[in-house]
């Protein structure tokens, strides 16, 4: 990898963290899934600096090579946030109905008072 690939690179992620930082500040992404972009990015700037490192681990898990493996990681990676985001959303919706349900209640009660 050269040297100017990995500057822009590193630049991108910085923007990257800069973006994040940001977001959280105006309070738009919690603290949880920061956390969980952050490792990505960590991860991503270990894979930058040092590249022999996936080299190695693509030849032990047996792969040809190391852009095979980073593709697998990555699906396993996008497979993970979603399922997470799916337990999220489902929370999220259980609470909804449940919401919804009192609000309903609470309206029946007060149309019975008057």
């Amino acid at each position: 990898m050269s040297i100017s690939l990995k500057i822009t690179l590193s630049i991108l992620l910085l923007l990257q963290i800069i973006l994040i930082i940001k977001t959280l500040k105006r309070k738009k992404l919690v603290v949880k899934y920061a956390s969980m972009w952050f490792l990505i990015i960590i991860c991503l700037f270990i894979a930058i600096i040092f590249p022999n490192i996936l080299i190695d681990l693509a030849r032990l898990f047996g792969f040809e090579k190391a852009s095979n493996m980073i593709f697998l990681l990555g699906y396993f990676v996008l497979f993970y946030i979603i399922f997470i985001e799916t337990i999220s959303i489902s929370k999220l919706r259980k609470e909804v109905v449940s919401l919804i349900q009192e609000v309903s209640i609470l309206q029946a009660r007060d149309r019975n008072e008057r």
